[in-house]
């Protein structure tokens, strides 16, 4: 039994770092805007970022369970940030830590299998 719950809790944390991984790596790819958050409520992680598009546009999107949705886009990058604002209210007024990141980095994951 004891085996058993290892098993899951390593199971846990390997999903909630290959989300991590894949999140920021497509960050390497986007050309971000001016705003990155990363929400947590106990083990569970959102984020909010702002993309800007070859045509200028933006992109807000909110990212939930590795899954990306854009919450909206203009032409106009203030209003993607005001998509983001507006989440990030409702996720605060729901008990999450909400924090802007300043700076992604991304490293290499080697295998050692």
């Amino acid at each position: 039994m004891k085996r058993v719950l290892f098993l899951d809790k390593q199971k846990k944390a390997l999903s909630v770092f290959t989300m991590a991984v894949l999140f920021f790596s497509s960050l390497v790819q986007a050309d971000i805007g001016d705003i990155l958050v990363l929400c947590k409520h106990n083990k569970t992680v959102r984020t909010l970022r702002v993309e800007i598009m070859s045509d200028q546009r933006c992109k807000a999107i909110y990212t939930k369970q590795g899954v990306d949705q854009i919450i909206g886009s203009s032409q106009n990058q203030n209003s993607c940030e005001e998509y983001i604002s507006g989440v990030r209210k409702t996720l605060e007024d729901a008990k999450w830590n909400c924090r802007e990141v300043k700076e992604a980095r991304s490293s290499s994951v080697i295998s050692t299998e």
